[in-house]
């Protein structure tokens, strides 16, 4: 392991084994839920949500801003799956991890998926279907977007791994988010079925599909146990594990000073 401008680095194509394999991913998710707390969790956006005072125009700015990145990122798992088919075809079950991902994104509960009960959570904040689907972002929120188009189309096959280990922190923030809009905002828990289903996906195996949140950490793992590392400089896993947090922090401290919220 090299020492990188605070980040841990690693040498390329130097197997671990199962146990130092964990111990690695482990402190990725460490790292990431430390900072997803003092960024996001312990942020004023959050913190106004939580206490019923935020103005429903910021969560609606907000949701609308979150949902033109759900399709971007949704889409990129395709783009992913087709970069990286030569490391899949050498396992069957990581292939199949993998798809079983991609089907619980696009495949339930219908075609096209997740989209059709993003749309429904949208509609009870009072915006229409095409609000949630074709608003153009705000730069403070496009940044966590493109991050992760540069590090589908520019990094290795470990930097995006890591880049989605967020997943797991946004199981968290869905039921916050949920428990935010049922209590202080009375809605019905039918209408923030977005975040219930993604509280679900991203931490719970549901109808025979592991948790997102697994699927990562299974992938990582094997990734590291094969010595599959081929980070590229400016990149990292560490780096791309902690990188999306601050700009989810940076899109909800945009939605407020786009409404000039203190």
């Amino acid at each position: 392991l090299l020492k990188e401008r605070g980040f841990i680095r690693m040498l390329e194509g130097k197997r671990m084994s199962k146990e130092e394999a964990k111990q690695f991913v482990d402190g990725l998710y460490r790292k990431m839920h430390e900072r997803w707390k003092e960024k996001v969790t312990n942020g004023l956006f959050m913190r106004r949500l939580q206490e019923g005072k935020l103005p429903m125009e910021a969560i609606q700015l907000y949701y609308r801003n979150w949902a033109a990145f759900v399709l971007t990122i949704n889409t990129l798992g395709l783009a992913v799956y087709y970069k990286q088919i030569d490391i899949l075809k050498k396992d069957l079950k990581l292939m199949g991890l993998f798809a079983s991902k991609l089907v619980d994104e696009f495949g339930k509960p219908e075609p096209p998926g997740h989209i059709l009960v993003l749309v429904k959570t949208g509609k009870a904040l009072g915006l229409s279907e095409q609000e949630v689907l074709s608003t153009p972002q705000l730069p403070a929120a496009r940044a966590l977007g493109d991050f992760h188009k540069v590090v589908v189309w520019d990094g290795g096959i470990g930097d995006y791994w890591a880049s989605v280990v967020w997943e797991e922190a946004m199981g968290y923030f869905s039921e916050n988010w949920r428990e935010a809009l049922i209590k202080k905002y009375h809605l019905k828990l039918d209408d923030v079925v977005y975040y219930t289903t993604h509280y679900e996906a991203d931490l719970k195996e549901h109808e025979g599909t592991a948790s997102h949140s697994s699927i990562v950490r299974g992938v990582l793992e094997y990734l590291l146990e094969q010595g599959y590392v081929d980070e590229r400089i400016g990149f990292g896993l560490e780096y791309c594990a902690v990188t999306p947090v601050d700009l989810n922090a940076v899109m909800l401290q945009g939605v407020l000073d786009a409404l000039k919220i203190t």
